[in-house]
């Protein structure tokens, strides 16, 4: 049974690719540094016995490369990587001019989304890459920059790039590498009182947690097998203006 890594592992995103994968035949190991949040999600998806779990802060490259080395440990492998953790509102910030934010306020939401995909993506790629195969997705955010979302923006914009950098890199080693772009997805932080759907597609709603978990369950599918450096849409058309 090949087993995948979910950062992120407290989110409704994480949810929806876990329970997508689980039906695929994987074992899952959720990962965020929200323990009981990410214990309610394992709960949901069957329990300890279906789901492992790590308690974990993405941005401590030390804690990540240690928590990899008990999940190869434990399973024996790890054949997948997604990293689903990062956000904005997520981290206690609110949209808002970019000349309003705050350094500190950059260096975290940096931190969070940009370094803390590579800390896991380093932490993975050596078990991959020696077993000859693995698969690697990031949860990117939309296509283009978002206004009042400056930081956060140049994070994912970066995520990308790196993302397509590795890719050519570890390609020669059987690892393929990719992320998923959704558009607006519903979030524990939204109070949908004060916060009603921001982004609602042409087709008519916003993108869903199955929506994604469904992408990235066919990105690390062997029907991908040929696919690596890609990012895949699943904005339902809100990244066309």
């Amino acid at each position: 049974m090949p087993v995948a890594l979910i950062t992120g592992g407290a989110s409704f995103i994480a949810r929806g690719i876990a329970k997508q994968l689980i039906e695929d035949g994987w074992r899952i190991v959720l990962a965020d540094i929200d323990k009981e949040g990410m214990e309610k999600v394992a709960a949901d998806l069957g329990g300890a016995n279906a789901v492992g779990i790590e308690e974990l802060d993405v941005t401590d490259l030390d804690a990540v490369k240690a928590a990899v080395a008990r999940i190869v440990e434990a399973y024996g492998s790890i054949d997948g990587l997604v990293t689903a953790h990062g956000g904005l509102r997520g981290l206690g910030y609110d949209v808002k001019p970019f000349t309003e934010i705050t350094p500190d306020e950059w260096k975290r939401t940096i931190n969070v989304n940009l370094v803390g995909v590579m800390n896991c993506c380093q932490a993975a790629l050596p078990s991959m890459k020696k077993a000859g195969k693995g698969s690697i997705i990031n949860i990117a955010a939309g296509l283009t920059g978002a206004a009042e979302k400056s930081i956060y923006s140049a994070a994912k914009a970066g995520c990308n790039r790196f993302f397509q950098a590795i890719a050519q890199e570890v390609g020669p080693y059987g690892v393929r590498v990719n992320s998923v772009a959704p558009g607006a997805v519903d979030a524990r932080w939204r109070n949908k009182q004060t916060r009603p759907p921001s982004n609602v597609s042409p087709l008519g709603r916003e993108t869903s947690p199955d929506d994604v978990g469904n992408a990235v369950s066919f990105l690390m599918s062997d029907d991908a097998e040929h696919i690596t450096g890609t990012i895949m849409d699943t904005s339902g058309g809100t990244a066309l203006h």
